[in-house]
């Protein structure tokens, strides 16, 4: 009699279980993101991924602006010290840059004028465009994980 009554309370339990899983998975599938999304710092990006070397050159430059939420992912072959610069730029940036899945060098409040070639301490894969204030307002730092398409490895 007991071994039956513990049995069906674990049949029950199981199901719980089950059942509150199933609601977590539909609940939290809103918050999927999408290959053409990063993740930093709980904030969601809407990014352009650039991988040909032409669109690498042009990067934003010509551009008005981008939206607050909005990104520019460059994704190179392999580490190296890739140097950015602001050649037709219309508004400044903050840039990144990344190495897997973290950020490892940063440059802040970038001004369209600004004419020098920046390069990062050290090897990055990818380097990432936001719009200028986003670093501070969001708290990036060096050493923050990214989540997304910024983190995946690319193959051209």
């Amino acid at each position: 009699m007991v071994k039956k009554k513990i049995l069906k309370l674990v049949g029950v339990a199981a199901l719980l279980v089950l059942l509150a899983g199933y609601f977590f998975w539909k609940n939290n599938a809103a918050l999927k993101i999408e290959p053409d999304q990063i993740v930093i710092r709980g904030h969601i990006f809407k990014i352009e991924t650039v991988v040909s070397e032409s669109a690498k050159e042009k990067g934003l430059g010509g551009r008005q602006s981008i939206c607050a939420d909005c990104g520019m992912l460059f994704v190179f072959d392999k580490p190296g010290k890739y140097g950015f610069w602001m050649k037709d730029m219309q508004f400044a940036l903050d840039l990144l840059w990344l190495k897997d899945g973290r950020v490892i060098f940063l440059k802040k409040n970038i001004a369209p004028s600004f004419m020098q070639t920046m390069l990062p301490a050290e090897k990055a894969d990818r380097v990432l465009e936001l719009n200028a204030g986003t670093v501070d307002k969001l708290g990036i730092a060096v050493g923050d994980q990214i989540s997304g398409a910024g983190s995946r490895s690319y193959a051209n």
